[in-house]
């Protein structure tokens, strides 16, 4: 190597000792010293993975149809308020895409699939939102004399980030927007349905079993939560053997009213075992004065999705 004279030395030393100055705030490791991203895009949402919820409304037609029953609330009294109390809890039960929806009488032959007067219905699920890709993270340096290029991709980085964001996050509103309003239409549709519907009295008899295995049938076709609310003093006279599958099923018994207190106290402890037996998870009874709207949604709502 050919040595410097003493003028050229010294300049070497000093465009080293600059050079040095320039980077030393980065330290010695280039890759972990150099500014770095100071914003990172937001990371979309995933998916929701909660389960899809169906929920079944059976409403007894046949209350007045023996003579055991209360003559506490004379007909029309209990399906007419059952009917009118669906329709207005539908609205508050956080409906999503994907969502279901049905109700069914409960009559003499409860398990006649014409016995469905509002057939399973699913709020239509929304088109998977197409976002646009997020921007690269640049490349960490390999050493300090890439520190000043790296420095400018990162405010690049930076200002393509934020425009990202932004982006996204217009998009996913715009998507919970449309989500909303496809659940009011469906809500509408339902209510309407609910408000429209003309029970006709069953003088024969009540077949609590076999409404329970329309139930069960509907939850095996529909994957996910279930939630099943009857109507009815639950004075089963038809007997029949049936045995539905109502597994991990939430169930409550609204409108529940007997004359004689013991008889309503010792059919509940019945109605629970029997219940718990075909696969119901939880079991509620609501009295007729405790089924209320907000009643019936708040039972619904128990346990999440």
């Amino acid at each position: 190597m050919k040595k410097l004279g003493g003028r050229a030395a010294l300049a070497w030393i000093m465009a080293a000792a600059t050079l040095v100055a320039a980077c030393s705030a980065f330290g010695t490791d280039a890759g972990a010293t150099c500014p770095g991203p100071t914003l990172d895009p937001a990371v979309p949402p995933a998916a929701s993975t909660a389960a899809s919820v169906t929920y079944g409304f059976l409403i007894d037609r046949a209350y007045t149809g023996d003579a055991k029953r209360s003559p506490s609330y004379p007909w029309p009294q209990l399906p007419r308020t059952a009917l009118d109390t669906v329709a207005g809890a539908l609205p508050k039960l956080d409906l999503r895409p994907g969502d279901s929806v049905f109700a069914a009488w409960i009559s003499h032959n409860s398990n006649d699939i014409r016995e469905i007067f509002l057939p399973v219905a699913q709020v239509p699920r929304s088109t998977a939102l197409d976002l646009p890709a997020a921007p690269a993270r640049p490349k960490p340096p390999v050493n300090k004399l890439e520190c000043n290029q790296y420095a400018e991709q990162v405010r690049s980085y930076n200002e393509q980030a934020k425009t990202w964001r932004t982006t996204v996050g217009d998009l996913q509103q715009r998507a919970r927007d449309a989500d909303a309003k496809t659940v009011a239409t469906f809500v509408d549709r339902q209510q309407a349905a609910l408000r429209a519907a003309a029970p006709a009295q069953d003088p024969v008899g009540t077949d609590i079993y076999g409404g329970l295995a329309v139930a069960g049938g509907v939850f095996k076709s529909n994957p996910g939560r279930h939630k099943l609310v009857l109507f009815s003093d639950m004075s089963d006279t038809i007997g029949n053997a049936v045995r539905p599958d109502l597994a991990q099923s939430d169930v409550v018994i609204a409108l529940y009213h007997r004359d004689d207190p013991n008889d309503q106290g010792v059919a509940q402890k019945q109605w629970e075992t029997a219940l718990r037996t075909l696969g119901a998870r939880a079991t509620v009874f609501l009295p007729w004065a405790a089924t209320t709207v907000d009643k019936i949604a708040d039972q619904l709502k128990e346990g999440g999705r």
